[in-house]
């Protein structure tokens, strides 16, 4: 396929791949075979929370390929002005990240009063708002569970705007399934209610729901990572050949569970 599309009035064309924080260690390792196909075209590969992302994109910053954390929000905040379709590359769950956690004690290890846990911005970032939700699901497995865990005073994370590099260490994390394995690190996983995880249980997560801001409120599902090509893309055709690169790993060797499927028209053809 011949990427070199004309790009008025630059001399240093980039792919530019705007992908969410789970996605980024696939990305970079695609990086480096996309720039030795490709010298005349590199990747700029810029990661962030896939709300701010979206945001970015809308505002005018260069995106040819969006990957996303939620397809949810590709669908409610893109969809039809900014793209007219995404492919949903893999699942994913919820779990607990921390020394010594597990999944017969991690309730244990959240409630205790010295305890101290964190998640990723929910106001910008599916990984966080996720977390909340896997919280408030927690009345489902045990009532009560919820409010202990949303107003434990060690949960760490729910500040709308806080200042870069300014959350405080937590003993434990809640974040994905697929970056757990990837660390090495203890993990517990959740019950399935909460987890996120489970197509047959959307019913349930769709009780719970997380305003990122006053126009847009996310209604919890089984997670679903996704990608997108905006209208706006520069490099259409190149986008394409990208996207079709990506969506060929092995994301269950990366810890991600299988799940593939179009919504709307298919950005690749």
């Amino acid at each position: 396929m011949n990427t070199q599309e004309p790009v008025s009035g630059t001399k240093d064309a980039k792919l530019h791949i705007l992908c969410a924080g789970v996605s980024l260690m696939l990305v970079r390792m695609l990086k480096d075979q996309w720039d030795a196909l490709h010298p005349e075209l590199p990747a700029a590969v810029k990661p962030a929370g896939s709300v701010d992302l979206i945001r970015l994109c809308i505002a005018g910053e260069p995106c040819d390929v969006l990957i996303s954390a939620d397809d949810a929000i590709l669908r409610d905040m893109m969809m039809p002005q900014y793209a007219e379709g995404y492919h949903i590359w893999a699942g994913n769950k919820i779990v607990v990240v921390g020394e010594g956690i597990g999944t017969e004690n991690w309730e244990e290890k959240l409630l205790a009063p010295d305890a101290t846990f964190k998640h990723h911005n929910p106001f910008g970032d599916p990984g966080g708002y996720r977390a909340v939700m896997a919280m408030l699901l927690a009345d489902e497995y045990k009532p009560g569970l919820s409010e202990r865990l949303l107003y434990h005073p060690g949960h760490i994370g729910m500040e709308k705007n806080p200042p870069p590099g300014s959350q405080r260490e937590a003993q434990y994390e809640f974040t994905y399934y697929s970056g757990a394995k990837a660390s090495g690190k203890s993990f517990a996983e959740l019950p399935a209610v909460m987890d996120l995880s489970d197509t047959k249980l959307a019913d349930v997560y769709a009780r719970v729901c997380f305003a990122v801001d006053d126009e847009n409120t996310v209604t919890a599902t089984p997670i679903a990572h996704a990608l997108t090509i905006p209208k706006t893309a520069v490099h259409q055709e190149a986008a394409k050949e990208f996207a079709g690169m990506f969506l060929a790993l092995d994301k269950e060797a990366a810890g991600f569970l299988p799940r593939a499927s179009v919504v709307g028209r298919d950005p690749l053809r």
